[in-house]
């Protein structure tokens, strides 16, 4: 589909060098590169009359137009979205974790669309796209995503005046998917799950499984917290920092992720007898290190891998009721030992853990602020959208409450 010509906006400017004799015109241009200044065109002398000069203005206006639109038709989608986000990683203003769930989608932009010339991109165009993607087994979520960064970066190249509008706009059909039911364990799980990992040997996965369910922290936070950001006495924890998938450490998912956590006296005895271990297994009975990380391997006291965690923690879920595995294979190791291979998962993760401590507070009748901070949700609204069903279940016995004082 053939594409309307980009103009240049303003009047542009005539100076007067010589009254009646001489003029110089110019005209103001977008920008060079993505995120660059508007720059006026070079200076250009006119000989004559104002009249005459404003005439060689319009001839201007129209041969800059042409080279403009000749310079646009090379650039191409992949180019200019890979351009778009450098610029969003020279700012530093996002944290590691937005830029890297970022690139995801920009290399998906340049694996379909990276030829596509940015004028030349149309809705028919993306239509062809997502029907290919689809056709590949690409998710509706990850569509979704992609879809979402596409309109991003064509909604910078209309503010540069590459483009006169977003085709990402005429498309309607990419939705954002239904989000997964979230599920809780019920008090009674809750409970039993607390009993269970008081009666294991003490590990730090098994502090981590504690940690996820007593305070409400994600993964990455439970794994990357060290002693140093926690207070025994004032009864707290610090969140600073997080584990990612690849085993560093980095800032949490947001500002607000940063937080102060109150710990109960159950939580403040398991981790201290944790320590206490820690310290005969690792630092000979000495003192154990502000860096040293609480949620601990085994083997030499370093930092769990989040992989190795997570496949520890899908066995010992099913080991307690919390969850099974579809598919268990038998096989020797080469000392003739019989072993298990187990796959297919299904039950509770790790991250309910943290939805059962939002929902039972809410229905304790905590409030949305209190259960907002503990999370480290941005705003309390977050907040409600995701636990509108504890909120609702509260405000039904609300009701039932006040219908049995007034005798209703």
């Amino acid at each position: 589909m053939a594409k309307e010509r980009i103009t240049i906006d303003g009047e542009g400017s005539i100076i007067e060098v010589e009254r009646g004799k001489t003029y110089r015109i110019r005209h103001r241009l977008p920008p060079a590169v993505p995120g660059g200044k508007r720059k006026w065109s070079k200076m250009r002398t006119v000989h004559g009359n104002k009249a005459k000069a404003r005439i060689e203005l319009e001839a201007y206006r129209t041969e800059l137009e042409d080279v403009l639109n000749n310079e646009h038709a090379t650039l191409k989608v992949g180019a200019y979205a890979r351009e778009f986000h450098q610029r969003r990683l020279d700012m530093g203003t996002l944290s590691s974790l937005s830029l890297e769930r970022d690139e995801i989608e920009i290399a998906r932009i340049e694996e379909y669309f990276g030829g596509v010339p940015v004028q030349d991109l149309d809705a028919a165009t993306i239509n062809r796209v997502y029907a290919k993607m689809r056709k590949s087994g690409t998710s509706a979520s990850a569509l979704y995503k992609t879809h979402q960064k596409l309109s991003q970066v064509m909604k910078q190249a209309v503010k540069e005046e590459i483009i006169l509008r977003n085709p990402c706009d005429l498309i309607d059909d990419v939705k954002r998917p239904e989000a997964a039911e979230r599920r809780s364990l019920s008090a009674e799980q809750a409970v039993q799950l607390a009993l269970d990992l008081k009666e294991c040997e003490r590990s730090g996965r098994i502090v981590a499984v504690w940690l996820a369910l007593a305070t409400g922290v994600r993964r990455g936070e439970a794994l990357g917290l060290v002693w140093g950001n926690v207070d025994l006495v004032r009864k707290r924890i610090r969140i600073e920092k997080q584990l990612d998938s690849k085993g560093v450490r980095r800032d949490p998912k947001s500002h607000k992720s940063k937080r102060n956590l109150a710990i109960d006296d159950g939580t403040i005895a398991f981790l201290t007898e944790w320590k206490i271990m820690q310290s005969d297994l690792f630092y000979q009975g000495g003192d154990v290190p502000d860096d040293a990380p609480v949620c601990s391997n085994d083997t030499d006291g370093a930092f769990i891998s989040p992989a190795a965690f997570d496949k520890w923690r899908r066995a010992w879920f099913v080991d307690h009721g919390l969850g099974t595995f579809e598919k268990v294979e038998a096989w020797h190791d080469r000392n003739g030992v019989k072993r298990y291979r187990r796959s297919g998962y299904k039950g509770y993760n790790l991250h309910e853990l943290r939805h059962t401590q939002a929902t039972l507070l809410i229905g304790r009748g905590a409030d949305i602020k209190t259960v907002q901070n503990r999370l480290g949700h941005s705003s309390a609204s977050l907040t409600m959208n995701i636990y509108a069903h504890a909120i609702e279940q509260n405000d039904r016995e609300a009701a039932d409450t006040i219908g049995s004082v007034l005798g209703l």
